[in-house]
């Protein structure tokens, strides 16, 4: 349920922000394609399709899964550049994201199986402006992350503080 959850979303959210809904859809459908091995299966996955992970990446293996899920998705599956982008970054975000790495970031975080505080509103949010979505759920996400006491991949901190920053210059242009 979860990831055809977050393959409607997915398309659900591109087409409301003009991209096409065929990639956001398979990127939906892709996003967790390795995320059942091992951490050790996914290191090697990795290694083998050429993917270049940090140092906390190879010691954090929930993060694993976008990474070598792209590798996947690119090398066995066909996909785009674009969809393998996405899929690396919806687990921790990066400052910049392209409209569909941000769409896919978001229909994992809200698609109709998840419930949690504030999800909601971040639903609400994330079919309005996109970008202040991106604020709230990556606050929400270190929250959470603070709170069970995991160290954040500092992606995550980076693009909280980049559209943290996007969101005051938008502010200041519409005074």
């Amino acid at each position: 349920p979860h990831v055809l959850g977050c393959s409607h979303t997915a398309a659900e959210l591109a087409a409301r922000f003009g991209e096409d809904p065929g990639p956001a859809r398979r990127a939906g459908l892709l996003h967790d394609v390795t995320k059942a091995l091992p951490g050790p299966e996914q290191l090697k996955l990795c290694d083998k399709y050429g993917m270049m992970l940090d140092i906390f990446e190879r010691s954090h293996p929930k993060l694993l899964h976008a990474k070598s899920g792209a590798a996947v998705a690119g090398a066995v599956f066909g996909e785009s550049a674009a969809v393998q982008s996405a899929i690396c970054w919806h687990t921790t975000g990066k400052p910049d994201m392209t409209t569909l790495e941000k769409v896919l970031y978001m229909a994992d975080y809200i698609e109709p199986s998840r419930d949690f505080d504030g999800v909601d509103e971040l639903r609400r949010l994330a079919y309005t402006d996109l970008d202040a979505a991106m604020v709230l759920g990556l606050k929400m996400s270190l929250e959470d992350l603070k709170a069970g006491g995991i160290t954040p991949h500092e992606n995550t901190v980076q693009a909280l503080n980049w559209y943290q920053g996007r969101e005051k210059e938008y502010e200041k242009t519409t005074e």
